[in-house]
């Protein structure tokens, strides 16, 4: 009996495997089909045009030019003055230090001083200052978090004061504080104690007025400013990979005087046509000029000389500017970005350009009388956006893999790509009305 129930469930079993075998032959099918289907068909791939600058730029290397002048001074030196401040002729500048202690008493003096300004300034306010004094105290902090937060520390010090002058302008209106005087009246006192033990080092004055460098913060070029400006582009290419910058020894610094200051550089050919204007001669329109990792802030500026050698692939050229600040008064040589232009548009992926020729059918490239243009997703449609063509009004501008395309309503275009199109990057058989 139990023999015959054994072979009754057996076939029955078998069955079940045999179903369950068919069952991932089918889905394993399907994943080969659909594996298959997305090589032979792949879908369509799209990307949100955005609105994009970028800058036209010139790379070189060179060197900086001022009018400099060199401040006697050795020893253990301590500084009365920062990087890039203005002086006037007998201004003291830094201080020789006979015992390595002073620089730190002269450090607390000076710290002493600024609590003591801050109070000062404190007292001078009114009640109907306090609106916009809670707006101060609240930038103020929102500031220093923003400097805290980008590791700016630079920056810190003049955040925090503007945070306690606000705060404590607030107190004397609310009355929290009547007054600061007991406070001034005893760092006057720490200060009179402070300075009897600095005594009176000797001071090292600006021989001229002004912009002062600190000889730690800075060198010089072995050369003048007339012999580099008289160089070739060769001489001057040499001269430049030289290592033409020394230390500014038996000085506590230098003084550069004026407002104007040039940098003689050596670009490729091609990338010096972009400083000239269209008569052939350096463009009237000003540059501006930044330093990569040592002076960011890009700077206004003038050509003023541009001298192109075919034959070896390099241009000399010569920019004035009249912008000075500390970043850039401690530079000798230094590769710069001189930016020529900018433009901004929309980022289309040169992949998604399509050319159309008169009949509305697609060509293999471009050609002279072919429409470019993009496909982009209105609803389940591809609609086929013309673009500008590359001519003298409409200039290639590349982003990397990109363009930058002017969008539709710009004047003097024929774009109808708009800002947050859907552009299909790729697609199969695309054309104009096609159904998605």
């Amino acid at each position: 009996m139990q023999e015959e129930k054994e072979k009754r469930e057996l076939p029955g079993a078998l069955k079940t495997l045999a179903g369950v075998a068919i069952v991932f032959l089918l889905l394993a099918a399907v994943y080969v089909f659909y594996q298959a289907m997305q090589v032979l068909f792949p879908p369509n791939t799209y990307e949100t045009a955005l609105l994009a600058t970028v800058e036209d730029t010139v790379d070189a290397e060179g060197v900086l030019l001022f009018n400099e002048s060199y401040v006697a001074g050795d020893g253990t030196l301590g500084y009365l003055v920062a990087d890039g401040e203005r002086v006037s002729a007998g201004t003291a500048v830094a201080e020789v230090y006979s015992d390595a202690s002073q620089a730190g008493l002269r450090q607390q003096l000076t710290q002493i001083y600024d609590q003591i300004d801050l109070l000062q300034k404190s007292q001078n306010t009114t009640s109907a200052q306090m609106e916009s004094l809670r707006k101060d105290r609240s930038a103020a902090l929102y500031d220093l978090m923003d400097a805290l937060d980008a590791s700016d520390y630079e920056d810190t010090d003049a955040q925090t004061e503007d945070y306690l002058l606000a705060q404590n302008k607030l107190w004397i209106i609310t009355g929290e504080v009547s007054t600061f005087s007991d406070q001034i009246a005893a760092l006057v006192q720490q200060a009179s104690n402070v300075q009897a033990q600095l005594g009176s080092p000797t001071q090292i004055t600006a021989p001229q007025t002004g912009y002062f460098i600190r000889s730690a913060s800075s060198g010089r070029l072995n050369a003048g400013m007339e012999d580099i400006l008289a160089l070739g582009a060769a001489d001057l290419k040499a001269y430049i990979e030289s290592s033409p910058e020394i230390k500014l020894d038996g000085c506590a610094g230098k003084i550069v005087s004026g407002f104007t200051w040039y940098y003689a550089g050596i670009c490729s050919a091609k990338q010096g046509e972009k400083l000239l204007g269209s008569d052939g001669k350096p463009r009237k329109t000003s540059v501006e000029i930044r330093f990569p990792g040592q002076a960011e802030t890009p700077l206004k500026a003038t050509v003023q000389e541009v001298n192109i050698d075919t034959e070896n692939d390099m241009t000399r050229f010569v920019l004035s500017c009249e912008v000075i600040n500390g970043d850039v008064l401690r530079l000798n040589r230094a590769n710069a970005q001189v930016i020529v232009g900018q433009s901004t548009g929309l980022r289309v992926p040169q992949a998604a350009v399509h050319y159309l020729k008169e009949d509305g059918s697609e060509a293999e490239g471009q050609g002279e009388n072919y429409i470019p243009g993009v496909y982009v997703k209105y609803g389940n449609l591809a609609r086929f956006c013309k673009i500008d063509p590359v001519d003298d009004q409409h200039p290639q501008v590349l982003d990397g893999d990109y363009l930058i395309v002017l969008p539709s309503g710009t004047a003097g275009s024929i774009s109808q790509v708009r800002l947050y199109d859907e552009i299909i990057v790729s697609g199969q058989n695309l054309y104009d009305g096609k159904l998605l």
